[in-house]
């Protein structure tokens, strides 16, 4: 079978938050919306298939330990051992097909919804959402199966396109180029057309302008475009730019979908097969100083190891934060050599992460740092800010692509420098249903 099998579905108000009644499926295999209910469920039907996928990456990464005793850890051995080759049939597969089944709904409402519905601030808004959506699963499916990319990568394989609903259609891997240019054409497109600069605690899952702007922020990050990185961020942060200040009593986590700094709280980053498989490895823990709150808020000690308190429930999704732009405007300014920009983002995020004394501390210790050592300082705090939210692995795919050691079952597998399993190989049951992957 060479094609990606879309789903039909009839759904329920129970999964359709906004719709009292069943889609009707006209004709079988395809969902037919009329109204601007119909169209927000659907929407609501992409974000909620969205693939935990950034879960599992964090078990690639160097912050966890596999826990042998758990009766979980033979699905998630062989993620931890990079061992995607060849996986022993009680892992469990990378998403691959949940990517397209959310993209299949984004394509549903661009394709119809001009055809059913007068354009209005609602409309304009829901089809703006499907553009992004469709965007960044696009964008995360890149990040995880092909290459980072770079002008010498364009012409190496990237990801099948799904920009249309066509049942004959073979769906062979793009280019990276020709990947990134639909990504980019979507981001724009849906950007223009969005009505809501930020979305109300609680639809906050949802894309807004702050979103698309967080999602324009990281692409370009990624993508090694400072400059242009640097302003999508900074429009981010024009709508809001507050942060949870750690040291306040009652204050928040940063990545609970009602802190002040929440961007997007869609993607679930620590779901249970992974959380009890798994502890937090001893040199994440060690890697934070005497004086930083994060280490004493973000995770907690079970027995004689550590767990993440970042997780576990849905309150806990994130897709973006402010952290993460301040973070991303720090980092590439101290690339493009403005390192006193640079110190001012990376010192307002730690005067709230660190007690008073600490901060003090680290803003004396930061001003003394070369260009380089800035630069290793930003990363770090990448590291230590956004653990176990699912891009740490895309960080060191994108950076150094360090050496890794992991040990689990009698068996000690090294993750070497520039490894090829920095790009994770396509799940074989995605290969078996279409071989045109691996063109």
């Amino acid at each position: 079978m060479k094609k990606i099998v879309y789903f039909g579905m009839i759904m329920t108000a129970s999964v359709l938050t906004s719709c009292n009644k069943y889609l009707d499926i006209q004709p079988v295999g395809t969902v037919i919306p009329t109204s601007e209910s119909d169209f927000r469920g659907l929407m609501t039907s992409g974000y909620t298939s969205f693939p935990a996928h950034k879960s599992y990456l964090s078990l690639r990464t160097d912050e966890l330990l596999l826990d042998e005793s758990s009766t979980d850890a033979a699905r998630t051995k062989d993620i931890y051992l990079w061992n995607d080759q060849n996986p022993d049939p009680a892992t469990t597969a990378y998403p691959y097909l949940a990517f397209y089944k959310s993209i299949f709904y984004s394509n549903q409402i661009i394709s119809t919804i001009d055809e059913k519905l007068t354009s209005n601030a609602n409309v304009d808004q829901i089809k703006g959402e499907a553009y992004l959506m469709r965007a960044y699963a696009h964008f995360e499916l890149l990040n995880c199966y092909s290459e980072v990319y770079s002008t010498s990568n364009v012409g190496l394989r990237g990801v099948p396109l799904s920009t249309k609903i066509d049942l004959e259609q073979r769906f062979v891997p793009a280019t990276i180029g020709d990947s990134y240019t639909q990504v980019l054409s979507d981001m724009e497109k849906g950007t223009a057309l969005l009505t809501v600069d930020d979305q109300a605690k609680g639809a906050n899952y949802r894309f807004s302008k702050r979103g698309a702007y967080a999602m324009a922020s990281r692409l370009h990050l990624y993508r090694g475009e400072w400059k242009e990185a640097i302003e999508t961020a900074e429009k981010a942060l024009t709508i809001n730019s507050r942060l949870v200040d750690l040291n306040a009593i009652g204050s928040k986590l940063p990545n609970d979908f009602e802190s002040e700094e929440m961007i997007m709280a869609l993607e679930k980053v620590s779901i249970p097969e992974v959380r009890s498989s798994s502890f937090i490895s001893p040199s994440l823990l060690s890697s934070y100083s005497d004086g930083d709150l994060r280490k004493g808020r973000y995770f907690q000690k079970r027995g004689g190891d550590y767990v993440s308190l970042k997780g576990g429930e849905n309150r806990f999704n994130v897709s973006f934060r402010n952290a993460e732009l301040y973070l991303t405007i720090a980092e590439c300014n101290v690339r493009l050599g403005n390192t006193a920009e640079a110190l001012k983002y990376l010192s307002a995020l730690k005067k709230n992460r660190f007690t008073v004394d600490a901060y003090a501390k680290e803003t004396k210790a930061d001003a003394t740092l070369s260009k380089e050592q800035l630069l290793d300082a930003v990363l770090l705090e990448r590291k230590l800010e956004l653990a176990l939210e699912g891009l740490r692995w895309y960080d060191l795919k994108r950076t150094t692509r360090p050496t890794i050691t992991h040990a689990s079952f009698g068996r000690t597998v090294t993750l070497q420098q520039n490894d090829p399993r920095y790009v994770i190989r396509y799940p074989q049951e995605a290969i078996n249903n279409n071989p045109d992957l691996l063109k």
